[in-house]
């Protein structure tokens, strides 16, 4: 009767500490970045985006010659004006420098908050299509695919996703 005790036991134990995981069929994930890059809309924004930040580095790269034009000019004169004439100069120069410099973060700043700003309205847009398609595809889980290590390729919902947010927006 002791055996049978024992052997009861440890059946019991190790089926309450066996935990079995059912994995669900419900299960998708989509690529987020690859819809911005594909779908009409992503596209759109990518290159607003990508024009606003050429035409920023232009502005800076011009500004910047010039800075480096101004400081080459008072080096050359640095034997040739006075000492005083030649720290106004320098003077003159560094406040020029620090101008560039809050104006470029100021532009870097702007930048990524018109960055965000975008990528979140993009989101917002899409997020009611991809509620819609799990809704109506019965899936219960919706993953970034850049935070799965391995799936079946019949879960990527990625393609399907793209063709909606271009039928739709």
């Amino acid at each position: 009767m002791n055996f049978f005790k024992s052997s009861l036991f440890i059946v019991l134990f190790f089926i309450t500490k066996i935990n079995l995981v059912y994995a669900a069929d419900n299960t998708a994930f989509l690529n987020i970045d690859y819809i911005l890059n594909n779908s009409n809309l992503g596209k759109s924004i990518v290159v607003e985006l990508e024009n606003l930040n050429k035409s920023n580095v232009k502005k800076l790269d011009k500004k910047e010659k010039i800075l480096k034009e101004k400081k080459e000019k008072i080096d050359k004169t640095k034997n040739i004006s006075s000492k005083e004439k030649f720290r106004e100069d320098v003077d003159k120069f560094n406040k020029e420098v620090a101008t560039y410099r809050d104006e470029k973060n100021k532009i870097l700043n702007d930048f990524k908050k018109l960055k965000k700003k975008k990528l979140d309205n993009f989101l917002e847009k899409i997020s009611p299509i991809i509620q819609e398609y799990m809704k109506n595809n019965s899936i219960g889980i919706m993953v970034e695919k850049n935070q799965i290590f391995m799936g079946n390729s019949d879960n990527d919902a990625t393609g399907k996703i793209i063709e909606l947010i271009n039928s739709k927006l």
